[in-house]
Protein backbone atom coordinates (compact mmCIF):
# COMPACT_ATOMS: atom_id res chain seq x y z
CA UNK A 1 0.00 0.00 0.00
CA UNK A 2 2.85 2.77 0.48
CA UNK A 3 4.07 2.11 -2.68
CA UNK A 4 0.59 3.15 -4.37
CA UNK A 5 0.18 5.96 -2.28
CA UNK A 6 3.67 7.17 -3.04
CA UNK A 7 3.05 6.23 -6.96
CA UNK A 8 0.12 9.12 -6.56
CA UNK A 9 1.98 11.76 -4.51
CA UNK A 10 4.49 11.64 -7.29
CA UNK A 11 1.59 11.21 -9.69
CA UNK A 12 -0.31 14.45 -8.35
CA UNK A 13 3.44 16.31 -8.48
CA UNK A 14 3.92 15.42 -12.14
CA UNK A 15 0.39 17.03 -12.43
CA UNK A 16 1.17 20.50 -10.56
CA UNK A 17 4.08 20.77 -12.20
CA UNK A 18 2.78 20.46 -15.54
CA UNK A 19 -0.28 22.97 -14.53
CA UNK A 20 2.41 25.19 -13.29
CA UNK A 21 4.56 25.06 -16.35
CA UNK A 22 1.20 25.67 -19.03
CA UNK A 23 0.46 28.54 -16.69
CA UNK A 24 3.77 30.13 -16.82
CA UNK A 25 3.59 29.64 -21.00
CA UNK A 26 0.49 31.31 -20.80
CA UNK A 27 1.42 34.04 -19.07
CA UNK A 28 4.34 34.35 -21.46
CA UNK A 29 2.70 34.07 -24.26
CA UNK A 30 0.23 36.92 -23.35
CA UNK A 31 2.86 39.29 -22.12
CA UNK A 32 4.69 38.98 -25.67
CA UNK A 33 1.33 39.54 -27.22
CA UNK A 34 0.88 42.27 -25.30
CA UNK A 35 4.10 43.91 -25.61
CA UNK A 36 3.80 43.00 -29.41
CA UNK A 37 0.43 45.06 -29.82
CA UNK A 38 2.58 47.78 -27.34
CA UNK A 39 5.44 48.11 -30.21
CA UNK A 40 7.65 46.87 -27.96
CA UNK A 41 9.15 44.50 -30.59
CA UNK A 42 12.14 43.29 -29.22
CA UNK A 43 10.64 42.68 -25.78
CA UNK A 44 8.09 40.53 -27.60
CA UNK A 45 10.62 38.37 -30.00
CA UNK A 46 11.90 37.82 -26.17
CA UNK A 47 9.06 36.45 -25.27
CA UNK A 48 8.12 34.31 -27.74
CA UNK A 49 11.62 32.80 -28.32
CA UNK A 50 11.44 31.63 -24.34
CA UNK A 51 8.20 29.70 -24.96
CA UNK A 52 10.06 27.89 -28.26
CA UNK A 53 12.86 27.07 -25.48
CA UNK A 54 10.71 26.13 -23.37
CA UNK A 55 9.32 23.52 -25.86
CA UNK A 56 5.60 24.76 -26.10
CA UNK A 57 6.56 25.57 -29.52
CA UNK A 58 3.69 25.96 -32.41
CA UNK A 59 3.13 27.06 -35.72
CA UNK A 60 1.01 30.22 -34.02
CA UNK A 61 4.25 30.90 -31.89
CA UNK A 62 6.48 30.63 -35.01
CA UNK A 63 4.05 33.04 -36.98
CA UNK A 64 3.64 35.66 -34.51
CA UNK A 65 7.83 35.56 -34.00
CA UNK A 66 8.10 35.90 -37.69
CA UNK A 67 5.79 38.99 -38.16
CA UNK A 68 7.60 40.41 -34.80
CA UNK A 69 11.33 39.41 -36.98
CA UNK A 70 9.73 41.64 -39.73
CA UNK A 71 8.64 44.44 -37.47
CA UNK A 72 12.28 44.32 -36.52
CA UNK A 73 14.07 44.68 -39.95
CA UNK A 74 14.77 40.91 -40.25
CA UNK A 75 12.96 39.56 -43.47
CA UNK A 76 15.14 36.49 -43.33
CA UNK A 77 14.34 35.26 -40.20
CA UNK A 78 11.12 36.28 -40.90
CA UNK A 79 10.63 33.87 -43.80
CA UNK A 80 12.72 31.37 -41.45
CA UNK A 81 9.82 30.87 -38.67
CA UNK A 82 7.01 31.50 -41.43
CA UNK A 83 8.62 28.52 -42.84
CA UNK A 84 8.72 26.59 -39.44
CA UNK A 85 4.94 28.01 -38.83
CA UNK A 86 4.08 25.67 -41.93
CA UNK A 87 6.29 22.93 -41.63
CA UNK A 88 4.16 22.06 -38.10
CA UNK A 89 0.87 23.41 -39.83
CA UNK A 90 0.82 23.26 -43.72
CA UNK A 91 -1.75 25.24 -43.99
CA UNK A 92 -1.76 27.95 -42.08
CA UNK A 93 -3.44 30.45 -43.92
CA UNK A 94 -1.52 34.02 -42.37
CA UNK A 95 2.01 32.31 -42.70
CA UNK A 96 1.42 31.26 -46.29
CA UNK A 97 -0.26 34.60 -47.43
CA UNK A 98 3.19 36.65 -45.54
CA UNK A 99 5.77 34.51 -46.56
CA UNK A 100 4.61 34.76 -50.21
CA UNK A 101 4.28 38.36 -50.06
CA UNK A 102 7.94 38.98 -48.34
CA UNK A 103 9.61 36.04 -50.96
CA UNK A 104 8.15 38.42 -53.87
CA UNK A 105 9.50 41.50 -52.29
CA UNK A 106 13.04 39.85 -51.89
CA UNK A 107 13.21 37.81 -54.78
CA UNK A 108 13.78 34.88 -52.93
CA UNK A 109 14.78 31.75 -55.13
CA UNK A 110 12.78 28.46 -54.19
CA UNK A 111 14.06 24.71 -54.54
CA UNK A 112 12.20 22.76 -57.23
CA UNK A 113 9.06 21.10 -55.09
CA UNK A 114 8.49 17.28 -56.20
CA UNK A 115 5.28 14.95 -56.14
CA UNK A 116 6.46 13.57 -52.57
CA UNK A 117 6.95 16.92 -51.37
CA UNK A 118 3.94 18.39 -52.62
CA UNK A 119 1.96 14.82 -51.00
CA UNK A 120 4.12 15.44 -47.49
CA UNK A 121 2.66 19.44 -47.26
CA UNK A 122 -1.08 17.87 -47.27
CA UNK A 123 -0.76 16.67 -43.31
CA UNK A 124 1.24 17.84 -40.72
CA UNK A 125 4.42 15.12 -40.00
CA UNK A 126 2.76 13.87 -36.63
CA UNK A 127 -0.24 12.94 -38.52
CA UNK A 128 1.17 11.04 -41.77
CA UNK A 129 3.27 8.91 -38.74
CA UNK A 130 0.16 8.25 -36.65
CA UNK A 131 -1.68 7.51 -40.45
CA UNK A 132 1.10 5.19 -41.26
CA UNK A 133 0.81 3.51 -37.88
CA UNK A 134 -3.01 3.05 -37.72
CA UNK A 135 -3.43 1.47 -41.25
CA UNK A 136 -0.23 -0.98 -40.82
CA UNK A 137 -2.74 -2.41 -37.62
CA UNK A 138 -5.40 -2.70 -39.78
CA UNK A 139 -3.26 -4.76 -42.35
CA UNK A 140 -2.09 -7.21 -40.03
CA UNK A 141 -5.65 -7.81 -37.80
CA UNK A 142 -7.53 -8.27 -41.54
CA UNK A 143 -4.38 -10.65 -42.18
CA UNK A 144 -4.51 -12.07 -39.29
CA UNK A 145 -8.67 -12.77 -39.30
CA UNK A 146 -8.51 -14.21 -42.64
CA UNK A 147 -6.05 -16.62 -41.64
CA UNK A 148 -7.71 -17.88 -38.32
CA UNK A 149 -11.08 -17.56 -39.85
CA UNK A 150 -10.29 -20.04 -42.81
CA UNK A 151 -13.70 -18.84 -44.46
CA UNK A 152 -14.50 -19.24 -47.89
CA UNK A 153 -15.49 -15.65 -48.39
CA UNK A 154 -13.02 -13.18 -46.83
CA UNK A 155 -13.54 -10.35 -49.94
CA UNK A 156 -14.61 -7.54 -47.23
CA UNK A 157 -11.37 -8.62 -45.04
CA UNK A 158 -8.84 -8.67 -48.33
CA UNK A 159 -10.41 -5.50 -49.06
CA UNK A 160 -9.78 -3.49 -46.30
CA UNK A 161 -6.61 -4.83 -46.05
CA UNK A 162 -5.28 -3.92 -49.34
CA UNK A 163 -6.76 -0.25 -48.27
CA UNK A 164 -5.02 -0.45 -45.78
CA UNK A 165 -1.83 -1.04 -47.25
CA UNK A 166 -2.41 1.43 -49.96
CA UNK A 167 -2.77 4.07 -46.96
CA UNK A 168 0.03 2.78 -45.69
CA UNK A 169 2.47 2.61 -48.30
CA UNK A 170 1.53 6.41 -49.08
CA UNK A 171 2.14 7.39 -45.27
CA UNK A 172 5.11 5.78 -45.22
CA UNK A 173 6.21 8.08 -48.50
CA UNK A 174 5.11 11.06 -47.07
CA UNK A 175 6.97 10.71 -43.72
CA UNK A 176 9.72 9.83 -45.78
CA UNK A 177 9.88 12.60 -47.21
CA UNK A 178 9.43 14.78 -44.15
CA UNK A 179 12.33 13.17 -42.19
CA UNK A 180 14.56 14.03 -45.71
CA UNK A 181 13.10 17.68 -45.52
CA UNK A 182 15.21 17.89 -42.33
CA UNK A 183 17.96 19.65 -44.65
CA UNK A 184 15.92 21.81 -45.58
CA UNK A 185 17.14 25.70 -44.56
CA UNK A 186 16.16 29.36 -45.18
CA UNK A 187 18.72 32.37 -46.25
CA UNK A 188 18.39 34.42 -43.62
CA UNK A 189 21.11 37.37 -44.21
CA UNK A 190 20.36 39.69 -46.81
CA UNK A 191 21.86 38.66 -49.59
CA UNK A 192 24.54 36.13 -49.78
CA UNK A 193 26.97 34.35 -52.02
CA UNK A 194 26.79 30.59 -52.64
CA UNK A 195 30.81 29.53 -53.34
CA UNK A 196 32.53 26.48 -55.46
CA UNK A 197 34.36 26.26 -52.22
CA UNK A 198 34.35 26.97 -48.65
CA UNK A 199 36.51 30.47 -49.39
CA UNK A 200 35.72 33.81 -49.51
CA UNK A 201 37.88 34.08 -52.39
CA UNK A 202 36.70 31.34 -54.21
CA UNK A 203 34.16 31.92 -57.67
CA UNK A 204 30.86 32.11 -56.92
CA UNK A 205 28.24 29.64 -57.90
CA UNK A 206 25.10 31.43 -57.12
CA UNK A 207 23.83 34.52 -55.39
CA UNK A 208 20.80 34.10 -53.28
CA UNK A 209 18.61 36.57 -51.22
CA UNK A 210 17.24 36.63 -48.30
CA UNK A 211 14.28 33.82 -47.90
CA UNK A 212 16.28 31.88 -50.40
CA UNK A 213 15.68 27.70 -49.68
CA UNK A 214 18.79 25.73 -49.83
CA UNK A 215 18.92 21.74 -48.88
CA UNK A 216 22.06 21.03 -46.23
CA UNK A 217 24.60 18.47 -47.52
CA UNK A 218 27.49 19.11 -45.29
CA UNK A 219 29.37 21.23 -42.93
CA UNK A 220 32.85 21.84 -42.55
CA UNK A 221 33.75 24.41 -40.10
CA UNK A 222 32.11 28.12 -40.96
CA UNK A 223 30.77 26.62 -43.78
CA UNK A 224 27.68 24.75 -45.11
CA UNK A 225 27.83 22.67 -48.61
CA UNK A 226 24.67 22.85 -49.92
CA UNK A 227 22.06 21.68 -52.96
CA UNK A 228 21.24 24.90 -54.39
CA UNK A 229 18.02 26.45 -55.84
CA UNK A 230 19.56 26.71 -59.90
CA UNK A 231 20.52 22.88 -59.48
CA UNK A 232 24.23 23.90 -58.37
CA UNK A 233 25.90 23.20 -55.37
CA UNK A 234 27.74 25.51 -53.42
CA UNK A 235 29.42 26.19 -50.01
CA UNK A 236 27.48 29.48 -48.29
CA UNK A 237 28.79 30.78 -44.66
CA UNK A 238 27.12 29.20 -41.53
CA UNK A 239 26.03 32.73 -40.55
CA UNK A 240 23.81 33.22 -43.51
CA UNK A 241 21.75 29.63 -43.87
CA UNK A 242 19.52 28.15 -41.25
CA UNK A 243 17.96 24.79 -41.31
CA UNK A 244 13.24 25.11 -41.17
CA UNK A 245 13.65 22.38 -38.95
CA UNK A 246 16.33 22.74 -36.15
CA UNK A 247 17.65 19.23 -35.17
CA UNK A 248 15.27 19.04 -31.47
CA UNK A 249 12.18 18.89 -34.07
Amino acid sequence: MPRVESRIIWALIAMLVALCASRAVAGEWENANQAYDQGKFGEAKSGYEKILESGAGSANVYYNLANTDFRLGAAGLAMLNYERALALHPHHPEAMANLKLLREQSGARLLPVSVNARLAAVLAPNVWIILASLSAWVVVFSVVLIVIGRRDDNFGLWTISLIGLAVCAVACVASWTVSKEQALAVITAKQTEARLAPAQSAGVAEALTAGSQVRVLSERGEWVYCELPGQGRGWIPEGAVERVRPAKS
